[in-house]
């Protein structure tokens, strides 16, 4: 991924275009997730499994919750080195593709969806309170044991496809 042609700073305010007519409401503000698939040169992804509440020894993806002030990339680099204790550069990421879902509740939620095969360091569990083992699966046949079911394998399964762009209506939780 090119480095962007303009300076970047973690701490840039927002503001709005004070020529831009004022809101009327608070607009669409879905939460926003990175993931980083982090793949073995036979084709293999990292998942991890977690080890307590909710969905106790569920696979999941490597990744969370975008931080405020934090750029997509570099979330989804913070992602790998807190779950897996690898480093990954922001310049070895590929921006894979992004999934638009609503969650069980029926909260509107982004998914954006890096992969890399460059790092430093040996993958391991680094987040063991969190997790509880990192497991090397196809991205193509993914365990039956993932949470949310759907979700992992929308993002494993479009990553496989190619696809840039997905959508995903998740099953009401009950």
């Amino acid at each position: 991924m090119p480095t962007p042609p303009y300076p970047r700073t973690a701490s840039a305010p927002f503001e709005q275009d004070p020529a831009a007519p004022p809101r009327t409401g608070p607009g669409y503000r879905p939460l926003t997730e990175v993931v980083l698939l982090a793949l073995r040169s036979d084709g293999r992804v990292a998942l991890v499994r977690r080890a307590g509440c909710p969905d106790q020894g569920q696979l999941a993806l490597v990744g969370g919750r975008l931080e405020p002030a934090e750029w997509l990339d570099e979330a989804a680099c913070r992602q790998a080195s807190h779950a897996l204790g690898i480093q990954v550069d922001v310049q070895d990421i590929e921006l894979s593709g992004l999934l638009h879902y609503r969650s069980e509740q029926g909260a509107g939620r982004l998914c954006t969806i890096f992969a890399t095969q460059h790092w430093s360091g040996e993958p391991r569990n680094a987040a063991p309170l969190k997790h509880s083992e990192v497991v090397w699966a196809d991205p193509g046949g993914p365990p039956a044991d993932c949470r949310p079911l759907p979700l992992t394998h929308a993002v494993l399964n479009q990553y496989v496809a190619g696809t840039l762009y997905g959508a995903l209506a998740m099953p009401a939780a009950g």
